[in-house]
């Protein structure tokens, strides 16, 4: 992304999200308390990268798009429980290489517009080539898994809410490998 699409990207996003930040708050200062059930799909825009533990590079950092999944519950007004399904993939030419993370999680909110996340699950990714005569495929066994997020809600209703996430997440594979996610996603969240 050049300088010029960044610019052009944060004024129209402020411009949406200035309205937002105006929205009434409760008697109390806090914002519309959420409650019941809690569904959420994000589409995402990122990279998938694979790393050694000492450092080396195992396949490069791709750019890659994805789709992230959760459903849960509200615990508290300002925290919930979900479990997500987060896949990213790249392709290029012949090849296509993926990770999915399915994950627990813990989301709270900071600020009234603001919550982080971080759940511990399990990943499996997978390799392909296809290029019309030969055609392979490798999947790896399920492993251990993290992921991590930041949101901020760019507008927001005691029902649903509209946001922009930073994630990252990583699944550790056999042979001190470690293949990440890492996303800018929009998320449309129901409470």
């Amino acid at each position: 992304m050049n300088l010029k699409t960044c610019l052009l990207s944060s004024s129209i996003l402020f411009a949406f999200t200035a309205p937002a930040f105006a929205q009434e708050y409760s008697s109390d200062g806090n914002h519309r308390n959420r409650s019941g059930t809690a569904i959420g799909v994000a589409l995402a825009t990122g990279h998938i990268g694979c790393e050694t533990r000492d450092g080396g590079d195992c396949g490069g950092v791709n750019p890659a798009g994805g789709l992230a999944i959760h459903v849960g519950g509200m615990v508290a007004p300002m925290v919930a429980i979900l479990g997500e399904a987060w896949g990213m993939g790249h392709t290029e030419n012949n090849y296509t290489a993926s990770q999915i993370l399915v994950t627990a999680n813990v989301r709270a909110w900071a600020l009234p517009r603001l919550w982080f996340q971080g759940g511990l699950g399990v990943a499996r990714s997978e390799v392909s080539y296809d290029d019309g005569v030969f055609m392979g495929t490798s999947q790896s066994d399920i492993v251990p898994a993290f992921a991590v997020g930041v949101g901020v809600e760019l507008m927001s209703s005691r029902t649903f809410a509209l946001d922009l996430q930073l994630r990252g997440g990583s699944g550790f594979y056999e042979g001190d490998a470690r293949v990440y996610n890492t996303a800018l996603a929009l998320g449309l969240n129901w409470y």
